[in-house]
């Protein structure tokens, strides 16, 4: 009876990899996230105004457009777990602020410090982390780590019990203990760079059975370029220098301006129009559920393409907004649930979209310097959803025009990746031609 070497009979470690990035990001992504369920209670002890307080998530998109670049550098140069390590750790010391606010001005501080480890520790390692590990099933891997989105909404449904019982001083310590004790840890002790430090080769799941399976370097740049069928620019200079890059660019900075201006303003809204912190939660871990749903279908963007992809998220959120912007106390309460539904699964299919369009066309060398400018422009975008929403609200006494100015931008974002699409076309003829 033939055995299979014990080798073979191992988990691939590409799995851990990516349960490993899944969790990171949950738990990272669920803590942020939160600031909408701390918002009101935070704002009624200190008498601030949405703007005011809302500005705190601001400051934190500021901290992540200054760390996207700057961790960028140094992941290419220390490496990915090592900077995924040292965000994580930034991030969980950073809320240890929150048992001690006392001015607006430490809030800001505190959002400002954990979203720069935020951007150490998200979304450049993960792009460049699954680069090396899912070679041919890049938009699957993304999808999946970008879940975690959506299962933060679902965590953050014990949120509310927990600031009732710890108050929110006491939650946010309580919050920072479990990063530093347990997500630093699992980051530090399990992450690999490459599957050749595990011993084992990318997409071995996804290959045939007889191809070999001892480590091998990963495939020069020219070769996943080929395997992908795109252009790579040389770096970040070169990438800079590209329409594609900027086109790209503004699909990201569209889904920042959209993501955060609904996370801080999402509840708020809610509460406004009749509904109970508790229903309030639920709707959260309703957009969480239906997120988890848009990145999970986000993966078919590898048989039908990124861009049409793309372009059904946008036109499922389009829908969302509207009916966000338009929802007033007697209005039936079920349609702001289709809204909160459309949502989460329209922003679901795009935020792994654009990520995934990035890798496409900007992968090898360089890629964690071009994934940092990427999430710089990201959270320069994301500086100014949570502020102006706030503030046309403070102006009118209503979210209708801050959510209208949200369905612009989300539609603007639209038109740069078709724009995108149209160059990539182009591109894909004259090679064509020219062999």
């Amino acid at each position: 009876m033939h055995t299979a070497p014990r080798s073979e009979q191992r988990i691939w470690y590409g799995w851990v990899v990516l349960a490993v990035t899944f969790l990171t990001m949950v738990c990272l992504i669920t803590t942020r996230n939160s600031f909408g369920i701390f918002f009101k209670a935070i704002a009624s002890d200190f008498g601030w105004s949405r703007a005011e307080t809302a500005g705190a998530f601001s400051a934190g998109m500021l901290g992540q457009a200054v760390g996207s670049p700057l961790f960028g550098w140094i992941m290419d140069r220390w490496g990915i777990r090592r900077t995924m390590s040292l965000g994580v750790f930034i991030f969980g010391a950073s809320l240890l602020i929150g048992g001690f606010i006392g001015a607006l001005w430490h809030l800001y501080l505190m959002y400002f410090l954990i979203s720069t480890g935020f951007a150490a520790a998200s979304y450049i390692p993960q792009v460049a982390l699954l680069a090396n590990w899912f070679v041919i099933r890049s938009g699957f891997a993304i999808g999946i780590t970008n879940s975690a989105q959506g299962f933060g909404f679902l965590v953050n449904l014990a949120t509310p019990a927990l600031i009732i019982y710890l108050g929110w001083r006491g939650s946010y310590i309580a919050i920072a203990a479990l990063i530093l004790f347990g997500t630093f840890p699992l980051v530090a002790l399990l992450q690999r760079d490459h599957p050749r430090d595990a011993g084992t080769k990318a997409d071995a799941p996804f290959l045939e059975p007889d191809a070999p399976r001892t480590p091998e370097p990963p495939p020069p740049q020219e070769k996943r370029q080929a395997e992908k069928g795109t252009l790579c620019a040389s770096g970040l200079a070169g990438a800079l220098r590209t329409v594609r890059f900027w086109l790209i660019a503004g699909g990201f900075a569209s889904c920042a301006y959209f993501f955060p201006a609904l996370i801080v303003h999402l509840f708020p809204h809610a509460t406004d129009q009749g509904f109970t912190p508790t229903m309030g939660a639920v709707l959260y871990a309703l957009w969480g559920l239906f997120l988890v749903l848009g990145n999970a279908a986000s993966g078919v963007s590898d048989r039908i393409g990124r861009v049409t992809t793309y372009l059904l998220g946008t036109l499922i959120s389009l829908m969302a907004l509207l009916l966000f912007a338009y929802f007033v106390r007697g209005s039936p309460p079920l349609s702001f649930f289709a809204a909160v539904a459309l949502a989460g699964f329209g922003y679901g299919l795009l935020r792994p979209t654009v990520s995934a369009l990035l890798v496409d066309n900007f992968q090898g060398k360089g890629l964690g310097a071009i994934g940092g400018a990427a999430m710089t422009i990201f959270s320069l975008s994301g500086v100014f959803g949570p502020y102006l929403t706030g503030a046309l609200f403070d102006a009118t006494g209503s979210y209708r025009a801050g959510f209208l100015l949200v369905f612009a931008v989300v539609a603007a974002g639209g038109g740069c990746i078709i724009a995108l699409g149209g160059i990539m076309r182009m591109e894909g003829k004259i090679e064509a031609g020219s062999r």
